[in-house]
């Protein structure tokens, strides 16, 4: 899902407590980044904090991650939480256990960005294997940590599950900056100017 209309960013931009569905306000924004289990990137100290709800077969996450990467290095005080949301089926959910399961060695962002950053879709879970693989994984421990692991992954992920649900996402990509809630993708410039516009009214991170 693309957000297309840069004139509706100003609606966006309604507190989230407000534009949020009932439920989600009970489930604040700092639940979201409280959770164990949580990837993160960026700034360890932001004064702005995206959390992007995505699928790693969601062409719309697939064309934002480059926007992010490029955010991230040109702002310093940006962090962003990633919120795997499988929703395109079992290759979408093996693609999710893989890239939670390399965060128990350090490698979640460099698998991430393989399968984001992927040219093709990912057909099945052989070609999501052989991708991680590539990121530079220590494929032999990541098997090990799926099957160690698999209750907190399984966990992590029933979790963002419901909090989408809870924000009433229909779609990816998701996002939530600073408890404002957007539904879909956003371009460079669309994003800055949103960064822009919360740091103007003082909007906390957290």
């Amino acid at each position: 899902m693309l957000f297309r209309h840069v004139a509706a960013l100003a609606a966006a931009l309604i507190a989230f407590a407000m534009s949020a569905p009932a439920g989600a306000a009970e489930y604040g924004f700092k639940d979201l980044l409280r959770e164990p289990g949580t990837p993160r990137a960026g700034a360890t100290d932001p004064d702005v904090i995206i959390v992007m709800y995505a699928d790693y077969n969601c062409g719309y996450c697939k064309r934002m991650e480059p926007v992010l990467v490029s955010a991230l290095k040109a702002d310093r005080r940006l962090a962003v939480v990633h919120k795997d949301w499988p929703i395109f089926g079992d290759v979408s959910e093996h693609a999710a256990r893989v890239a939670l399961a390399a965060t128990y060695q350090g490698r979640y962002e460099a698998v991430h960005r393989a399968f984001m950053l992927s040219p093709t879709r990912l057909s099945d879970t052989d070609m999501v294997d052989t991708v991680a693989k590539q990121a530079g994984v220590d494929w032999t421990r990541l098997t090990s940590d799926l099957k160690t692991h698999g209750r907190d992954i399984d966990a992590v992920l029933a979790r963002n599950a419901r909090e989408a649900g809870l924000l009433a996402l229909q779609g990816t990509p998701g996002l939530v900056i600073n408890g404002y809630l957007i539904r879909g993708a956003l371009s460079e410039e669309q994003l800055k100017d949103v960064v822009e516009k919360i740091r103007a009214v003082k909007r906390p991170a957290a």
